[in-house]
């Protein structure tokens, strides 16, 4: 029991401290449409021996945690609902300091700004992501609205040369039109 109160500590100590940091600017931009599966870029060089049970591994968005791994170990409780099932580590990746986050089916609400924190013994790694989401949808809804309006605006020009086309053809025939027959 002791020696499980210390690293519950250190966890607590290292969610407090990470959720006081604020991201000053954005290092990568990923982009992404609703639905697709994205790839949050985090990468770091480890300055000793690799080992999974010194690694602590943050990412969040605000003050929303996206996946913990402190430990050894993936930390479910303190992921928000939002990403359960969606978010991913490789851990087979990390012994070559890959810690990338795989977020997948995206939407418009997973936008932001997003920071990885990567904590070794005494060493600190963060790296910041931006993620843009598009929403294909709206877009194909208002271009589809578009074209809708240039086909009436196209069908109503053509209706109008029509009938200014068959009412030049009836003058030159020498038949007046309605309009042209009243002599004052």
């Amino acid at each position: 029991m002791l020696q499980i109160y210390p690293r519950m500590c250190m966890t607590a100590e290292l969610l407090l401290l990470m959720s006081f940091w604020v991201p000053a600017y954005s290092n990568t931009v990923v982009s992404g449409d609703v639905g697709e599966d994205v790839i949050l870029p985090c990468t770091v060089e480890y300055k000793e021996e690799f080992s999974y049970n010194t690694l602590n591994i943050l990412w969040k968005t605000e003050h929303i945690h996206v996946y913990s791994f402190f430990y050894g170990n993936f930390q479910e409780e303190h992921q928000d609902e939002i990403f359960k099932g969606r978010a991913q580590l490789f851990h087979a990746e990390f012994p070559k300091g890959n810690v990338s986050l795989l977020l997948r089916n995206i939407q418009t609400s997973d936008a932001g700004i997003y920071t990885c924190s990567v904590f070794i013994s005494k060493y600190t790694h963060k790296r910041i992501t931006e993620l843009v989401v598009r929403d294909r949808s709206h877009a194909y809804t208002s271009e589809s609205s578009e074209v809708k309006v240039s086909v009436v605006v196209i069908m109503v020009c053509l209706i109008i040369g029509f009938i200014a086309f068959l009412r030049r053809r009836k003058r030159s025939r020498g038949t007046p039109c309605k309009e042209d027959s009243k002599v004052d």
